[in-house]
């Protein structure tokens, strides 16, 4: 017979009450014989029930062991769950404490998992009885959220190469975007949640943005304008050409890369027409030649702190970041401090640009690093974050730092600027060599502050920059390597869950 312990206690106590009170006749060794079947029969049953306790607490802990598990999976096929499951349940279960276990009911949400396991026991002492089984039940909930305060800075790559389009054009930048968004949504799911998120956009450069302009950490000259003159002093003769000079070319398709993206233009391939040697021409000369009143302001763009190696950590907050004027804008999109407004942050996903009109920007990824560092740390340059806790739980901060290739462009220590690698080929493999190095430096600093670092290559062949980004994650389960769209996606997604807690809510 299989029933619960408490029904069969109640049954079994009626039948030998009903017994008992049968067995009235009798001498005294009968009388004594009767009257010990009780206490034998409450020794069995304290056993049996002690097995009884034993077997449910460790139903519960396989319930409870189930559901987490689940819970942490990124996954969501309820067959393919339901099957992990039920492996999970007949490999942590101890056949000496619960005969038979299985899946009675199973709940899969987004976030939570809903877990119901049956078990049965064989009886000893109430076997006697005909309670040959008793049956255990148990259930737990798990469930994901964030918990506590936690920090992220998401250090995007915005360079020209994010152009590129996969094999169903879908850009980059696009999917960069998509799964960006999906991350901000998901981390700021509960408006309850103690989570503030950072952007910074980067690419050759790092924009800080303009109303940081008087701020004391920076460097940056006042704006100029130099008014234009016209031309003085000028004749104009007659001179006979010396040979062939062309009059009309005709044009050929040539391609330019930027950043590895092949950009088309039109120029002169042969002349169709000539003026011939001999015939004449007019010549304009000036004593002062004409000039354009040049502007020069200052967008936000910033470069690399030229003391020392100040450049690959936040200390000495003293210590400037130079800031450039220009005729027009050489940086991307300005950085987004730490915060918790879901729709500021996605507007800023959503306006995230790869180049501005001609400029179209390499890849220097150590000028992101550094500023993910910046958003993240309590002192200046930027103030948002909390103060750093050794342990990284009040409050975890973490940078996830993507990148769709390698380093295009070195530090210059004269004026903090990012410059192109040198033509020859020996001297450009060091030049990379040490931009690399100098990328981890960066991480291995941000991770002595207990940031944890997220890395992601979104669609890079190149074996070297891999290799960077995975020394600069913080273990090999923080790297991911996305080679299309979906992957990127998943990545971002595995993220978000990673910096979700999994607990038991029942």
């Amino acid at each position: 017979m299989h029933m619960k312990f408490g029904a069969a206690l109640a049954a079994l106590s009626c039948a030998g009450l009903e017994k008992f009170g049968r067995s009235r006749s009798g001498n005294f060794a009968v009388m004594t014989g009767i009257a010990t079947i009780p206490l034998l029969l409450g020794a069995g049953l304290a056993i049996d029930y002690s097995r009884y306790l034993a077997a449910d607490r460790h139903l519960q802990e396989v319930a409870d062991s189930v559901s987490l598990a689940l819970a942490g999976a990124t996954d969501r096929d309820e067959t393919k769950m339901m099957e992990q499951a039920q492996r999970f349940v007949d490999s942590n279960i101890d056949p000496s404490r619960v005969d038979t276990a299985k899946i009675a009911k199973l709940t899969i949400t987004e976030d939570d998992i809903d877990v119901d396991l049956t078990g049965t026991i064989k009886t000893t002492f109430m076997s006697l009885a005909g309670y040959h089984i008793l049956g255990v039940e148990a259930d737990s909930l798990a469930m994901r959220a964030v918990n506590g305060t936690v920090e992220i800075a998401l250090v995007l790559d915005n360079t020209f190469s994010m152009d590129e389009a996969d094999s169903k054009g879908v850009k980059k930048i696009t999917a960069l975007k998509s799964a960006a968004n999906s991350l901000i949504s998901e981390l700021l799911a509960d408006p309850k949640a103690d989570v503030k998120i950072g952007l910074v956009p980067y690419a050759d450069y790092v924009n800080v943005g303009t109303k940081y302009r008087n701020e004391p950490w920076l460097d940056v000259p006042a704006d100029t304008y130099t008014p234009g003159t016209p031309a003085s002093g000028c004749t104009t003769t007659t001179e006979p050409r010396a040979s062939n000079e062309c009059k009309r070319w005709n044009t050929k398709t040539c391609t330019t890369y930027y950043d590895g993206v092949p950009v088309n233009s039109t120029c002169n391939d042969t002349c169709a027409e000539y003026y011939p040697a001999g015939s004449t021409k007019s010549v304009t000369t000036c004593t002062t030649p004409a000039k354009s009143a040049v502007t020069k302001k200052w967008y936000g763009c910033i470069g690399s702190r030229k003391t020392g190696t100040y450049r690959l950590n936040d200390t000495a907050p003293t210590v400037t970041y130079p800031g450039y004027i220009d005729t027009s804008q050489k940086c991307l999109n300005p950085i987004v401090t730490l915060t918790n407004k879901k729709a500021d942050l996605k507007s800023a996903i959503d306006g995230m640009i790869i180049n501005i009109g001609s400029y179209r920007p390499f890849t220097y990824i150590p000028a992101g690093v550094v500023w993910g560092i910046n958003v993240l740390s309590p002192t200046a340059p930027l103030t948002d974050g909390a103060a750093y806790d050794p342990a990284n739980r009040t409050p975890r901060k973490a940078m996830l730092l993507m990148t769709d290739g390698e380093n295009t462009r070195r530090f210059v220590a004269s004026d903090g600027t990012h410059a192109a690698f040198s033509t020859n080929v020996t001297t450009a493999a060091t030049q990379l060599a040490t931009v690399n190095k100098e990328t981890v430096d960066l991480c291995t600093y941000a991770k002595s502050k207990m940031i944890e670092v997220f890395s992601v290559a979104f669609m890079v062949d190149n074996e070297a920059a891999k290799k960077t980004l995975q020394d600069c994650a913080s273990s090999a389960e923080h790297y991911f390597d996305a080679s299309d769209p979906e992957k990127l996606m998943a990545a971002f997604s595995g993220i978000a869950r990673s910096l979700s807690v999994v607990r038991l809510a029942r």
